[in-house]
């Protein structure tokens, strides 16, 4: 009677994976090292020095929740998915014939790789100066190593833009190299995950009790930023000090915002807050009410309205670039004719009526607008190439000129361009 095969052990197995984990990496480091050569170089480099190699190697990308901050399973998982997605896309060209690899090959295999000429340093072994000049020269130079690290970095800091909602909670990243587990040799690339949630008060605005969230953006490179505003920067002479006030949005402010953009993605039109808030342009609406300007890529699409409330800023509300109540809109409604209920009838009144692949192709529409000061509209369909969200192939803006008469001569103020 034949004997029934034992199971392997864990041990074994654990044995087996480590095996085939190094006998992969190796074929990696070889596929990499001769063809960015264009000669078998692999083959002249001592198995020691290559098993050193893998000892102290780069590992797979770590992801971590930073200490005393909380992330959702859900979230984390989220993360971990798109990182991989992400590496995988991105790929890293060797500049002697033009060779490339994924991200995620390079940052284990293709820069584990940078250890051979220091460990051929301390060998005498034949062949050693043909070996590291090869390698310094086809696919070991410092251009290729910085540009993966670049595109690392550009991946975290989209990753941590991507996850970010001013409404709910804010989240950035972190990268560095650290001293993997025990009993593990090499370098963990170790990226950690960071959170905060914005502070929620009541402010009294005309004898109403308003519920807002302290504005504020988190970045890769800064962590988290709370905005603050000086009276300074906002043209006001007469404060009785020039000390920074925190900014606040209304609830009501920020679901204005979010149907007045539409058409990108929410992360992306939040970002731009932060970038126009760090540098603010103010000006005042005809009720002498202070505007900051939003800017996306340095085009106007908007205003915040706000007010000073016991020493803190107070966003009311967001007017997208041709609503009534900015220089723009004004001037728009003047020329045309057109009242709020009109704008919006028309869907003039948004960002994702600008995102059309048509918007440049009528010249008489584009006159309208231009001479309303809002010629940036136009600019924005070319430039949110990457994060438009919708596109259309029909306007509202053929509707508009029947609304207002196609053929109506209209005296026409122009609004200065900057």
């Amino acid at each position: 009677m034949a004997q029934r095969k034992k199971k392997p052990s864990g041990h074994k197995i654990q044995a087996l994976a480590i095996a085939q984990h190094k006998n992969e990496f190796m074929r990696k480091m070889k596929y990499i090292i001769n063809t960015s050569c264009g000669e078998d170089i692999y083959s002249l480099i001592p198995p020691r020095i290559l098993d050193k190699v893998y000892l102290i190697r780069y590992h797979s990308l770590k992801i971590t929740v930073a200490k005393g901050h909380i992330v959702s399973e859900k979230m984390m998982a989220d993360v971990k998915e798109t990182f991989i997605d992400e590496l995988k896309k991105v790929t890293i060209e060797y500049p002697s014939n033009g060779f490339k690899i994924s991200l995620t090959d390079f940052m284990t295999v293709g820069i584990s790789m940078y250890s051979i000429s220091p460990l051929l340093e301390a060998a005498n072994i034949p062949n050693a100066n043909k070996i590291k000049l090869s390698l310094q020269q086809y696919c070991m130079n410092e251009k290729i190593r910085n540009g993966a690290i670049d595109h690392l970095l550009d991946i975290i800091q989209a990753i941590g833009f991507g996850i970010c909602n001013m409404e709910t909670r804010f989240y950035w990243l972190d990268y560095m190299l650290t001293d993997p587990d025990e009993n593990k040799h090499g370098l963990d690339h170790h990226i950690r995950i960071y959170t905060e949630e914005p502070k929620k008060i009541n402010v009294k605005i005309d004898g109403v009790s308003r519920p807002a969230l302290q504005l504020g953006w988190a970045g890769y490179s800064h962590g988290m930023t709370w905005f603050t505003l000086k009276p300074s920067q906002l043209n006001i002479s007469d404060w009785l000090n020039d000390q920074p006030m925190e900014v606040y949005i209304q609830s009501h402010a920020l679901r204005r915002f979010r149907e007045r953009t539409e058409g990108i993605y929410c992360f992306a039109a939040q970002y731009y807050i932060y970038k126009s808030f760090l540098k603010p342009n103010i000006c005042y609406d005809s009720n002498h009410n202070l505007l900051i300007e939003y800017r996306i890529m340095n085009s106007k699409a908007g205003y915040f309205r706000f007010d000073i409330v016991s020493n803190i800023i107070v966003i009311r509300t967001f007017l997208f670039l041709t609503n009534s109540g900015t220089p723009e809109g004004d001037l728009l409604g003047k020329n045309t004719g057109l009242k709020v209920l009109d704008k919006k009838y028309l869907a003039i009144d948004k960002l994702s009526s600008f995102m059309s692949s048509d918007i440049n192709k009528n010249e008489q529409v584009n006159k309208i607008f231009t001479d309303a000061g809002c010629q940036s509209l136009f600019e924005l369909h070319e430039m949110l190439g990457n994060i438009c969200i919708m596109h259309s192939n029909q306007t509202p803006f053929t509707l508009m000129l029947d609304y207002i008469g196609i053929n109506k001569t209209v005296t026409k103020e122009t609004i200065n361009a900057e």
